[in-house]
């Protein structure tokens, strides 16, 4: 969300709310006025810090983000397949907590990576394949990063979705 509007329509707000209060409440009793003046600042100051730190983590967290195509080399390391200089990071799915790389159609064979982030770096990746002699079923591998090890699934053209051993998932995905 975007709270520019917010701020601008508060910075205008503010004094104005504060020079018909001067008018009416300063006159009345000074000292009350001090006091609500105050209350009035701490609630605008812990409401401007709160957006402020929102706003800002967007930008700070995952403290580790470079995880694209020039993290391939770590990846080889790892046996996680890689990002092709030909994938297009989705922007429109990527979030501040996931990053969602797509390959350029036809989309067979390893078509997607979607790479999910903790607060320090990422936590997994996960490669979908789609194999076009079975039409209608995905196949992905998930590694955790964390744990450092894969896990294979594979969806059938009905739905149906199971865990499958490594040696099934390759077939799939070399047939």
């Amino acid at each position: 969300m975007n709270y520019s509007i917010y701020i601008i329509i508060g910075l205008l707000f503010v004094p104005l709310v504060i020079f018909f209060a001067y008018r009416k409440d300063y006159k009345k009793n000074p000292t009350d006025f001090t006091k609500s003046i105050r209350a009035v600042g701490a609630v605008l100051l812990a409401i401007l810090l709160f957006v402020g730190l929102k706003e800002g983590s967007k930008h700070i967290i995952p403290l580790k983000k470079n995880y694209g195509i020039e993290f391939n080399s770590e990846r080889k390391n790892f046996g996680i397949p890689t990002i092709e200089k030909d994938w297009e990071k989705n922007k429109y799915e990527s979030d501040q907590f996931a990053t969602y790389w797509w390959k350029p159609e036809p989309r067979i064979g390893h078509f997607k990576k979607v790479i999910e982030f903790g607060l320090l770096n990422a936590k997994s990746e996960t490669d979908y394949y789609q194999n076009d002699s079975i039409e209608k079923t995905f196949a992905w591998s998930k590694f955790d990063y964390n744990k450092k090890s894969f896990e294979y699934f594979l969806e059938k053209s009905n739905g149906e979705m199971e865990k499958i051993d490594k040696s099934e998932f390759e077939k799939y995905i070399y047939k």
